[in-house]
């Protein structure tokens, strides 16, 4: 959006959207929690989950902020983003290097069962973001109404010929 745009009022349902593409980011995060419990037991389920949901909530933060300055200014909606992500990459190494101080993440196993939780969950986030970026129709710019003519703005279209028009 350019600084020119105003919001929208008819904006898509930005919670559904959200929740929509949260969902469908954990369903490859709790794969990766079963097949860790299944494989490896308890401790790779719950490392593989919390490495999932860290990155959940990381993403639907930064998400939710973005869409809601781009909802109320629509200029500064490309700065918010870029220091959004920043913040979001700030905020994943925090977590990744808390828990790998934590003695629940100790085994090199959990670590990998977390770092996989995050993947997926990262994976289907993108993927996620992409179809509904691709199904939600947002106009780019708003046409004029049907009967609206324009003003004349120069004297040539004052003319009888550009009156006719």
């Amino acid at each position: 959006m350019t600084p020119a745009t105003t919001a929208s009022p008819r904006r898509p349902h930005a919670v559904l959207l959200h929740g929509a593409v949260g969902a469908a980011a954990l369903v490859p995060g709790l794969l990766v929690a079963g097949a860790g419990w299944l494989a490896s037991g308890s401790d790779a389920a719950l490392a593989a989950a919390f490495g999932a949901l860290a990155v959940l909530g990381i993403l639907l933060f930064g998400s939710t902020a973005v869409d809601l300055v781009a909802g109320l200014m629509p200029g500064a909606s490309l700065g918010v983003a870029l220091m959004t992500y920043a913040l979001q990459l700030v905020l994943l190494v925090a977590v990744l290097l808390a828990a790998s101080e934590a003695e629940l993440f100790a085994d090199l196993a959990e670590r990998r069962w977390l770092f996989g939780g995050l993947l997926a969950v990262m994976l289907g986030w993108m993927v996620g973001q992409v179809v509904a970026a691709v199904r939600v129709r947002i106009p780019v710019y708003e046409l004029p109404q049907q009967g609206a003519a324009a003003a004349p703005t120069t004297p040539a279209d004052h003319s009888p010929e550009a009156v006719r028009r």
